[in-house]
């Protein structure tokens, strides 16, 4: 795989270094240390991943573009017990409606929804195994689109040596069970969130613009039926991340009414995190 500029750049400095003092070498190792993480593009179309096979584990950043019609999003699955992809997807294959998945499929978050033609990314740190990547998306006729085939494996590496520095988040969002906590307010423009998951089960932020006059009711009623034009404009976010984990997020927010929604399903009851009051109303300005 072809290595970003920056980590390029990076190496071709420590090499120039090698023979130089243990000052310039310690340069060197700093400035290659807080090289940027490198990024992995996956385009999504109706109803395909386009990706890599492969990608090294570590801190990486996730690039959605979303080229279809549709909604579309990249959930990350880690597949463990020595499972393997067709593991999974005979799993999925099997599953009854409102049944819990096999103890051996694992939430990795992944970047949310952006309006189609609109790209998210998301920054976190992979770990080494298979993963599946999913689009678990169900409109505009309700079969999730997993169930079209938008499903594609992918195998992360051991992470190189040097290791890539974690974005500078200057917003921190706390996900519990069932709220978000945010700090300090989000206002317009270019911010990078860390989002922190203290729950002990998987939640996600999706990101909704409101229409001028529009609330969050009608948001809600829309999304009983997904008729007729939506009263908001998705605006990215992560997918379901498992408690404890931690995701950064890079948002543009021009100002105005918004919604954070979470649609995950409960482990107790089955019932999407919204029924439990996972939906927060935000004014940015």
């Amino acid at each position: 795989m072809r290595l970003p500029v920056s980590r390029c750049a990076a190496l071709l400095l420590l090499a120039s270094c090698a023979g130089g003092d243990t000052q310039s070498a310690a340069s060197a190792d700093s400035l290659a240390a807080a090289a940027p993480p490198p990024t992995v593009t996956i385009i999504a179309r109706d109803f395909a991943f386009e990706a890599p096979d492969t990608v090294a584990g570590g801190m990486t950043t996730l690039r959605l573009v979303n080229e279809g019609p549709d909604l579309h999003h990249v959930q990350l699955i880690k597949i463990g017990d020595g499972k393997s992809y067709e593991d999974f997807t005979t799993a999925m294959g099997e599953m009854k409606p409102g049944t819990a998945p096999p103890s051996w499929i694992h939430d990795v978050a992944g970047p949310n929804s952006p309006v189609p033609g609109g790209e998210q990314s998301i920054t976190l740190a992979l770990e080494p195994g298979n993963y599946a990547m999913v689009c678990f998306i169900d409109t505009p006729d309700r079969v999730p689109h997993i169930m079209k085939g938008m499903t594609r494996p992918l195998v992360v590496t051991p992470a190189p040596a040097t290791a890539a520095a974690a974005p500078v988040a200057d917003v921190n969002i706390v996900m519990s069970d069932y709220a978000w906590e945010i700090t300090p307010a989000l206002t317009a423009g270019k911010h990078m969130i860390k989002l922190t998951n203290t729950a002990p089960q998987s939640h996600e932020m999706f990101i909704a613009q409101l229409a001028p006059g529009k609330t969050v009711a009608d948001f809600m009623k829309w999304a009983e039926t997904y008729e007729g034009p939506p009263p908001a404009t998705p605006m990215g976010g992560i997918s379901a991340m498992p408690g404890g984990a931690e995701v950064y997020l890079p948002v543009d927010l021009p100002a105005g009414e918004y919604v954070l929604l979470c649609f995950i399903p409960d482990k107790t009851d089955g019932q999407p995190h919204i029924a439990h009051g996972m939906m927060k109303a935000i004014t940015i300005s």
